[in-house]
């Protein structure tokens, strides 16, 4: 059994990569991004039809005739609309409901209401749950309730699925003809609240249970050979065995280590490093390296022994967060923050340094996406078992 996946809004394939590890098989991908579909086709080339296109600008009828789907054929459709419009990072005031960027959830629901794929998942910014009062996760919910789905909705920390990263994410996801699907409780623990403040934890109900601790930082790089600013890492053999369960996961299938890039730094900057220690930031630099304004956390380095804050796709500028090596002067590399995102070193990634900075950045963590696959997965299989029963 072929269990289908269409992924709009795609990037470079962060959900289409938790799905795939799940079992499913993405047959279409849309992005109006050309290198970020780029690295899309390199790491699954097998996909039906990839589009380098501007969603607004796709008819949903005819893709779905150019697919040769029927209507309730298709098992997911999945995408993560830009959320620029909803990010905590835009000052509230500038925030309009009517921003083209705060409305291309609806252009989804438009091919949701097409398709009628059995399941849907769309994936926000936290902030679309209380975007204007709750109006908009209102909104999303009501409309695919009209459609026939039962919808759940609610706002996950990758680092409590086994991510080593403190990234919470919004997800709605439907069940066509059906009542609303449970979400994964925590399969990792750990304390992430005093690294994410106001990070507000919603309750699901328990599918299985807390049995795994919080994968770190060491825990996702501390095999990977060690680098100088500016520097790549040519040779692509490994240089260690793995050292836990989390690499060994990672390089699963992969026979080279690649994308292992650091960024030069500028002199300043890299003043600015080697006067930090594993954990410290522009708080900690003394009066002659300290800057004059500053993100929390900027030039901040990151704690072995701890998840990442949220890998953005300014990872390579370290004034921009958390990202110096926890005690390599210079930043993280791009495989390094491939693996703090989750991806698999099989996952090659094209383009210029801030490109490919920018598709990780910017994509869901595989791993975060894998257990909502494995939740609709689960339901897929007691539906096959009922048909054929």
């Amino acid at each position: 059994m072929v269990y289908t996946v269409i992924d709009l809004f795609a990037g470079a394939g962060g959900l289409t990569t938790g799905f795939h590890l799940a079992g499913f098989q993405t047959i279409c991908a849309i992005d109006r991004n050309e290198k970020a579909l780029a690295t899309f086709k390199h790491n699954y080339p097998q996909t039906q039809l990839v589009l380098e296109k501007d969603i607004c600008k796709v008819n949903p009828m005819e893709l779905r005739l150019a697919l040769q789907l029927k209507r309730e054929e298709l098992t997911v459709l999945v995408g993560g609309p830009p959320c620029q419009g909803f990010s905590r990072n835009i000052p509230a005031e500038c925030r309009y409901l009517e921003d083209p960027q705060n409305q291309l959830y609806k252009t989804f629901l438009n091919f949701v209401r097409e398709f009628r794929p059995l399941y849907v998942v769309m994936e926000n910014v936290p902030e679309i749950l209380k975007a204007y009062n709750g109006a908009v996760r209102e909104e999303i919910t009501i409309q695919l309730e009209k459609m026939g789905y039962g919808v759940t909705s609610a706002s996950l920390n990758a680092a409590n699925y086994g991510v080593p990263q403190t990234r919470a994410r919004a997800f709605f996801v439907g069940c066509l003809n059906s009542t609303a699907p449970t979400l994964p409780e925590h399969t990792h623990h750990g304390d992430i609240q005093s690294l994410k403040p106001n990070q507000r934890s919603i309750q699901l109900n328990l599918l299985q249970p807390v049995d795994s601790p919080i994968v770190t930082v060491r825990d996702a790089i501390g095999d990977l050979p060690v680098l100088e600013a500016g520097q790549e890492y040519t040779a692509q053999t490994y240089l260690f065995e793995p050292q836990n369960n989390y690499q060994r996961l990672l390089r699963s299938g992969s026979n080279k280590l690649v994308n292992h890039i650091a960024r030069e730094l500028s002199p300043i900057q890299m003043s600015r490093a080697r006067a930090l220690k594993e954990g410290q930031d522009a708080r900690d630099l003394p009066p002659e390296l300290a800057p004059k304004k500053h993100y929390s956390g900027a030039y901040g380095r990151l704690y072995w022994d701890k998840p990442a804050r949220t890998i953005t796709k300014w990872v390579f500028h370290p004034g921009s967060g958390r990202f110096f090596h926890p005690i390599e002067n210079r930043t993280i590399t791009i495989r390094e923050a491939a693996r703090l995102h989750s991806y698999p070193d099989n996952f090659h990634f094209l383009g210029s340094y801030t490109e490919m900075a920018a598709q990780i950045g910017e994509s869901v963590p595989p791993l975060l996406a894998k257990v909502i696959a494995e939740c609709i997965l689960q339901r897929c299989h007691r539906h096959h078992q009922v048909v054929l029963n």
